[in-house]
């Protein structure tokens, strides 16, 4: 087993569990159907399937994602977006449970059936080398350098990927169950409608969820004894926008308004531990590198070879969503590059993608624009996060403890941002229908 990674999925519940697999396969399979480079640069998937207790013996269903097995169809559990899905507990189910999830209090153990007889599970290949956590202390800033530049071609080629859509006659089942509004308590489907929006069911989640969750951002915040500066608790209100529909960039093309924001799939947890590297030698100044299972690293063996390490796996794709690929740059820049702007600025040199498309009248952003600032929406992002992240942006930068508004914090962390152009002329991924 020493080859093999064994993965058992319980967190949130059966349900969670089976769409987080459920997810993960149909995110293998738009990989393998498009060929995408970035299959090289995580585990191989060699088996997954369901383990369950039948009549007291433990038995094992294979399950590649297709179809809805025998075992949660006993036990009543229907996929959100009925049974004529590809992947019936893939990325659209898994969106529409969240959806009807959001802003609910957190419930206790799972009651449902087969809660506590249904595992599922995934077996991948074993990713050689050492997770980045390890070998922080212990790189060269050229190794670092290097791993940037992987994580940013990495993160074009996901979110280059094309993603399926949730359709809106989906999300019109969830909302007969559940309504949402804007935290200025305007519904939504009003809004886009006065406005004249057109936007797709995917946003739609993402501003709702968002509105949901600023509702209750001061007790959230308390509650994880986050070290906020009371200064800055009092101003969340308002600094957070009254209508997040002003985050998609909304312009009108051919007479209809249109979100401009890019939509992708996102990993959401790329952290120091979710990164691999190998140790690789450089020989001399032509800086040909080979793989080396020997060495010490940053030292010299006796032929002069310099011992470095290069990345080669992300893992842990447990977390997949669809959404605004800025929300990946969060756990990169805070945990793997620590806040450093450098590694950042390196890292959209290699991803090169837009995280805003321009507009047609192509005007800049002015300081007052600043619902168009990545550097704000990255901010905000951070402050409706559902981790810590704020607890991490005042443990790096302790000098903000001090600071008197949002925005000093905004362009401390996320300044950078402001000045990355992207590629305009890239085609943004479109859904699968």
């Amino acid at each position: 087993m020493d080859e093999y990674v064994v993965k058992i999925f319980v967190e949130g519940g059966l349900e969670a569990s089976i769409l987080g697999l459920g997810t993960e396969l149909e995110f293998y399979n738009t990989l393998c159907e498009v060929d995408s480079p970035l299959k090289n640069y995580i585990p191989t998937v060699l088996a997954s399937g369901i383990l369950h207790l039948e009549n007291g013996s433990f038995e094992i269903d294979s399950w590649d994602g297709k179809k809805v097995p025998d075992v949660l169809a006993k036990c009543n559990l229907i996929p959100e977006t009925g049974k004529g899905d590809v992947f019936p507990f893939g990325i659209r189910s898994k969106k529409l449970f969240e959806y009807r999830k959001a802003g609910l209090p957190e419930s206790g153990p799972d009651s449902s059936a087969g809660s506590n007889s249904i595992w599922p599970y995934l077996i991948t290949k074993r990713c050689k080398g050492n997770i980045y956590a390890e070998l922080r202390d212990e790189l060269s800033w050229e190794d670092v350098l290097n791993l940037a530049s992987f994580l940013g071609e990495q993160l074009q080629n996901l979110h280059s990927l094309p993603y399926p859509s949730l359709g809106n006659s989906s999300l019109s089942v969830v909302e007969q169950k559940k309504e949402f509004s804007f935290a200025n308590g305007m519904d939504i489907d009003v809004a886009c409608n006065e406005l004249d929006i057109h936007i797709p069911a995917e946003w739609e989640i993402f501003v709702r969820t968002l509105s949901q969750k600023k509702k209750d951002v001061s007790s959230r915040l308390n509650k994880w004894g986050v070290p906020v500066p009371e200064k800055l608790m009092e101003k969340i209100d308002g600094y957070l926008p009254d209508d997040f529909l002003k985050l998609l960039f909304i312009s009108e093309q051919n007479g209809m308004k249109r979100a401009l924001k890019p939509l992708s799939w996102i990993h959401s947890d790329i952290m120091d531990d979710n990164v691999y590297m190998e140790p690789c030698c450089t020989f001399g100044s032509n800086e040909i590198a080979a793989l080396t299972d020997n060495g010490s690293v940053n030292g010299h063996n006796n032929g002069g070879e310099v011992k470095s390490w290069r990345p080669n796996y992300i893992i842990d794709f447990s977390d997949l969503s669809i959404g605004d690929p800025l929300y990946d740059v969060i756990p990169i820049h805070l945990d793997v590059f620590r806040g450093n702007s450098s590694l950042l600025k390196q890292f959209l040199q290699c991803y090169k993608l837009p995280l805003m498309q321009k507009t047609p009248e192509n005007r800049s952003i002015t300081a007052n624009d600043k619902f168009r600032r990545l550097s704000y929406q990255a901010m905000c992002y951070c402050i409706l996060h559902d981790e810590n992240v704020l607890g991490a942006i005042f443990s790096l930068w302790t000098e903000l403890q001090t600071a008197e508004t949002w925005e000093e914090v905004e362009q401390m962390v996320w300044g950078e941002l402001n000045n990355y152009q992207g590629v305009a002329c890239h085609v943004t991924p479109t859904p699968n229908l």
